[in-house]
């Protein structure tokens, strides 16, 4: 077994097949983890789970190839994939993952996708939003306008993920400052946070180069009764998008991962392809 760096692992390290799940996690998210389907599965699912750290994620146009590179970690260590899971925009990375491993081993893996979403501006504007929603607490009113009238502007201006994504960014580190500064954050401290979201914006600007459909009319996807979600949010938007099969739950996005029945359909579903 190697000692990966660009995944953690979640769970029964020494097991003789891999799990790989893609999500970017970050501290202080409303959204249930990979880590809390891995509590659930525990022993239920006898695979070692690997999920991708967000800093080593991309950081955008004219990076290396961030699926190859987490395959090449994954093929370092030997161990046959059995199934990959992708979350929100991670389904697009776990979709490419799953392709190119259905070439490289005996047996494809299986493609497990909860809400899953492609990346656009739109994507990359919508999550300012949030992050921004999640330091409204320590700004102004006035504080909170002209970031969101900032990026209104941007998102208008800018039709390529780089150049919204560098704007954005901008536009974080502005509005930002005097939140940490109430926080009487240091300036490393500062600068770990603000790395976080320039990750984040380089995860989604990478994730917008990969056309995920064709994977996905192979997979399983786990739908959320949260009708701007995933698929939901799609077919909202006029998008018909095909996929292997759809599990529609009762069950809000922020706890998809975190549900014990969603749980309890992963471990039927992947005991169900496992071979006699």
């Amino acid at each position: 077994m190697t000692d990966p760096q660009t995944w953690r692992v979640l769970g029964n390290a020494d097991a003789h097949e891999l799990v790989l799940a893609v999500d970017f996690d970050a501290t202080g998210r409303a959204e249930g983890r990979f880590t809390d389907l891995a509590s659930g599965l525990g022993d239920l699912l006898p695979c070692s789970i690997w999920e991708t750290i967000p800093q080593e994620a991309g950081t955008g146009a004219g990076d290396a190839d961030p699926v190859e590179r987490w395959l090449e970690e994954v093929a370092a260590d030997g161990r046959p994939v059995r199934a990959v899971f992708g979350f929100c925009v991670g389904g697009v990375y776990a979709g490419a993952i799953a392709h190119r491993l259905a070439a490289r081993q005996e047996q494809a893996p299986a493609l497990v996708l909860f809400d899953p979403e492609q990346s656009g501006p739109l994507t990359l504007y919508s999550q300012f939003y949030k992050v921004l929603d999640s330091m409204s607490a320590l700004l102004s009113a006035e504080e909170t306008a002209q970031a969101a009238d900032e990026a209104r502007r941007a998102h208008e201006q800018h039709t390529t993920m780089a150049a919204l994504g560098a704007e954005l960014l901008d536009v974080y580190r502005r509005t930002a400052k005097p939140a940490f500064d109430r926080l009487e954050l240091d300036a490393k401290r500062t600068e770990e946070i603000t790395a976080v979201f320039a990750s984040f914006v380089g995860y989604l600007i990478a994730a917008a180069d990969i056309d995920p459909l064709p994977a996905w009319r192979e997979a399983v996807v786990v739908t959320s009764s949260s009708p701007t979600s995933g698929l939901n949010g799609s077919r909202a938007a006029g998008q018909d998008i095909v996929v292997g099969r759809e599990l529609r739950v009762d069950v809000p996005h922020v706890d998809l991962l975190r549900d014990p029945g969603v749980t309890r359909t992963v471990t039927e579903l992947l005991g169900a392809d496992r071979p006699a």
